[in-house]
Formats: C-alpha cells, structure tokens, sequence
C-alpha cells in the first residue's frame, strides 16, 4: 500500500475529544431509543448511551473516527478512569499511538480491523483534529459515568465509514433521532443539504427528528420544509446551551386522506 494516503478522505484526522457538549446535545431530545449520529470523537455514542439510548450506529467519513471509538470502548472495559483521561491527552499528542503504555495493552484487545487500521501505512496523526482533551473537560465521562459505562456497555458501536451524501443508502431501519453534527457548516450546497435532509427522513420514526449542531452555519434553516409522501420534514426550533447551538428537524406522518 502506497503511504501517500488521502489524509483529507479515508484517513483524515479524528479529534480525541468532541467541542461540542454533549452531555447536553445527546440529552435535549429526551426518550430515544435508536439513535444514528457522527461518530466524530466517540463521546457522541457514549453520551447517548449514557442518556438511555438502545441502539446506537455511527457513521463518518474518515476510518479513524472509527479507530477513536473503539479505543475509547475498549479502554473504558479494560482500564482505570485515570489511565483513560490521560490516554485522551496522549492520543492527540503522540505521532505513533502504538507506543503510549495504555495503548500497548490495548491494541490487542481492539476490534480487528481497528488494528489494520492503525497499521496503514502512512496513517500518521491519527488524532490531530481539534485541540487536546484539557480543553473539553465536560465530554470526558465522569468516575460515575465512566463506571456506569464499564458495567452496561456490551460490544463496540456499529460504524459505517461513508459521506453524509451517501449515508441514508447505507443504512436500513428507522431511527428516533439522527445527529449530524456540523457537517452541513462546511459541505454541501443548499440543494444538496436539502437533498440530504429528505433522503435521511425516511428513516425516521414518526416524530423523528434530524439534530444538526451549527458553528458557522451558511443557510438559514427556519423555514425548511419538505413534502413527502404521506409525511413531511419541518424545522422544529434553535436550541442552545452555552456555546452550543442545535438546530431540530422534525418527520411528522401524515393522516391519509380517506377516500370519498
């Protein structure tokens, strides 16, 4: 395999800790079961999990968003709560991951294609994106969540390693609640988005909703519409807690009109 791997693609760098708050996100949309959100760091998994969700799949466009999370998983079933804060700091720093103490015990309890993963030539810096974990202490679990998490959770998180584009052919079934992140700050034309935004409202229970967490957004969003067949997405509300912003679609199923 060729080293000049596409950093910015398959291999683009991951963040070691979310910048948004996702205690609260994960939190402001209460009773969901299955859940569909970017995996981005891995905290976006663990605090729906820790807020009651059932079912969690993940998706994102780089592998090593992937890699995070299962190192994140593995280490919470194998680790102390100190060996783990401090392996979020060493992640973002360290060039060659494998050779942080904790990893070593780690690598070979992580799922296998995680390990290929790592193993790529040429997959330097898996973690340089955003800032080190010091700067988010409020997405690292706390000594009760961290054990709340070690006792209930049973196997790595579904990924699905995909475009936003190209997600909702990816994925089967229905979902209470889908998490974009930020992604529609930086990608994608309104057509697109809107594209976007009818094709994931299909795997929407009713009464689903699409949460989108702007940081910079480009469009304004509060009179999206979109007719479907028997149903229809609508722009819900802005929410906002401290710096972070949410943005909530709503899927609403029609009533079929009765036939004269």
């Amino acid at each position: 395999m060729s080293n000049n791997i596409d950093i910015f693609g398959e291999f683009a760098p991951a963040y070691t800790i979310s910048n948004e708050n996702q205690r609260w996100a994960t939190s402001a949309v209460p009773n969901i079961s299955r859940v569909l959100t970017v995996a981005g760091s891995g905290d976006q998994a663990l605090f729906y999990h820790i807020n009651g969700a059932k079912r969690i799949d993940t998706f994102d466009k780089t592998q090593n968003a992937r890699v995070i999370q299962d190192i994140k998983f593995t280490a919470i079933q194998h680790v102390s709560y100190h060996e783990y804060s401090n392996l979020l700091i060493d992640l973002f720093h360290v060039k060659d991951i494998r050779c942080i103490p904790t990893m070593k015990k780690l690598m070979p309890l992580l799922p296998r294609e995680t390990i290929r993963i790592i193993n790529t030539p040429g997959n330097n810096y898996l973690f340089g994106a955003g800032l080190d974990a010091r700067y988010y202490p409020e997405n690292i679990p706390t000594p009760a969540e961290y054990d709340y998490l070690k006792h209930t959770l049973k196997k790595p998180f579904n990924f699905i390693c995909t475009d936003l584009y190209d997600l909702s052919a990816k994925i089967t079934g229905k979902y209470d609640l889908i998490n974009i992140s930020n992604i529609f700050d930086y990608c994608y034309n309104a057509q697109q988005q809107g594209d976007i935004l009818r094709k994931l409202s299909r795997h929407l229970v009713p009464g689903g909703h699409i949460v989108y967490l702007p940081q910079a957004e480009k469009f304004s969003y509060n009179k999206i519409h979109i007719p479907l067949q028997n149903s229809e997405l609508n722009y819900l509300q802005k929410l906002q807690q401290k710096q972070t912003k949410m943005i909530l679609f709503r899927y609403t199923q029609l009533a079929k009109m009765k036939q004269k």
